[in-house]
């Protein structure tokens, strides 16, 4: 289980994320003196517990830094990365690059030709088949012909 905090103003996540953080031990010293007539001085050491980050310093977390929960390891604090500083930004739309068009068939392999032999037979028209393909010639812009593999790939990938 990784789990990433960015930071975030939902109260529950602030006290979870605080109990995933767990506690630290403290050491806790006292001082005592008092004065008058036979001056006494003492010192108490104690150790105790606080989480180590309680839900509103949780919520506080400066919004340059980002928390890390890798099972099995201790929890990482460490500053966010600006995305917007990588050297590939050029190639997107924030960093003045051409947007990407998804779906395009700009670099189609093939195309479908629709011709009189698909509707002759012997000199006979058919006039079903003629009304299919004056169909097919008004909406063939708007489909893709793509390959088996293609098809699953996208059937099993959630591309339709």
């Amino acid at each position: 289980m990784n789990f990433f905090i960015f930071g975030g103003n939902e109260q529950s996540t602030h006290k979870y994320v605080s109990e995933l953080l767990g506690k630290e031990t403290i050491d806790m010293n006292t001082y005592g003196k008092s004065s008058g007539r036979s001056g006494n001085y003492s010192t108490n050491y104690q150790i105790g517990g606080r989480e180590l980050m309680t839900p509103d310093e949780v919520r506080l977390l400066d919004n340059k830094y980002a928390l890390l929960f890798v099972r099995g390891e201790r929890p990482v604090m460490d500053f966010k990365y600006d995305i917007l500083k990588h050297p590939n930004v050029v190639f997107t739309t924030d960093g003045k690059g051409k947007p990407y068009i998804h779906g395009g068939t700009d670099k189609a392999k093939a195309t479908i030709a629709l011709n009189d032999e698909n509707i002759q037979d012997n000199n006979y028209i058919d006039v079903e088949k003629l009304k299919d393909i004056q169909e097919l010639e008004k909406i063939g812009s708007d489909y893709e012909l793509i390959t088996s593999e293609e098809y699953i790939d996208k059937f099993f990938n959630g591309g339709f």
